[in-house]
């Protein structure tokens, strides 16, 4: 629950669950929402070269405010080796779900998914944020945040993307070949990329709920797979729904679930 309230310096200062978490959320959901009714409407739905238009240019949208974010954080004035190399899921995912509009290569759609809705949108639950609405940085954060979990929600919600048990394996496989990349990076010079490190630079973090470093990893990755079963888990009961209420005619073809677009 937010507390809507504020400190005396929340224009330089960011607190979770406060009043300009809320707004910058429902902001952000009314902006998404704006989008996913535009892509339906009959205009866009039913015209293949309008639909392809407005997913590539979201896409082109998409990488542009990663490039943004990446430039500012490796801008020699503001670099801070801790914090700004692109070694973050979210610094991966920035590019990965835009590139998914452009090309429509399903294991990007399978990490937009799982990865940019199952384990970058915790970002908008307990942002790893300090800035306020005053400074520079609060807008690095959030467009870069907003660029992945706005694409994950679209294409699931705008576009119909339908995940599968081999979606959710490959996405848990990139987890670990992830963790087996950064980990040692992080142990052999102090960081905590990916969260999955020793230090967090003073910076809490919900996982040091977890324990000590590095029994706590083991916990992490157990996390990321069960919250993207649970984000597969939905779209399995309704394909065993729609099955039982449609039984296959295989005379006929039938019972097949409806095209994904």
């Amino acid at each position: 629950m937010f507390r809507f309230h504020q400190n005396h310096d929340w224009l330089h200062q960011f607190h979770p669950f406060t009043l300009t978490h809320g707004c910058v959320v429902v902001v952000f959901l009314i902006f998404v929402a704006a989008l996913v009714r535009l892509r339906h409407c009959e205009d866009v739905a039913t015209v293949g070269p309008n639909r392809r238009f407005m997913d590539k240019s979201l896409g082109w949208i998409g990488l542009g405010g990663a490039m943004f974010v990446q430039i500012s954080c490796l801008w020699p004035s503001a670099f801070d080796y801790h914090t700004a190399l692109p070694l973050h899921i979210c610094d991966l995912m920035m590019f990965i779900a835009p590139a998914a509009l452009l090309i429509r290569w399903r294991p990007l759609r399978a990490l937009a998914y799982f990865w940019g809705l199952g384990l970058s949108s915790l970002s908008f639950i307990y942002p790893d944020l300090k800035f306020g609405p005053g400074d520079f940085q609060f807008y690095v954060f959030w467009t870069g945040h907003a660029v992945i979990v706005g694409t994950a929600l679209y294409d699931v919600t705008g576009r119909l993307y339908r995940p599968h048990w081999r979606d959710w394996i490959f996405a848990v496989t990139c987890v670990f070949v992830y963790a087996s990349i950064i980990f040692p990076i992080d142990a052999a010079f102090h960081l905590n990329y990916g969260y999955i490190g020793q230090s967090n630079h003073g910076m809490p973090t919900p996982f040091d709920a977890l324990g000590g470093w590095p029994q706590r990893v083991p916990l992490m990755m157990l996390f990321a797979i069960v919250v993207m079963w649970l984000l597969l888990v939905p779209w399995l009961l309704a394909r065993k729904w729609h099955l039982h209420c449609n039984p296959p005619d295989v005379a006929a073809g039938g019972g097949a679930l409806p095209a994904k677009s």
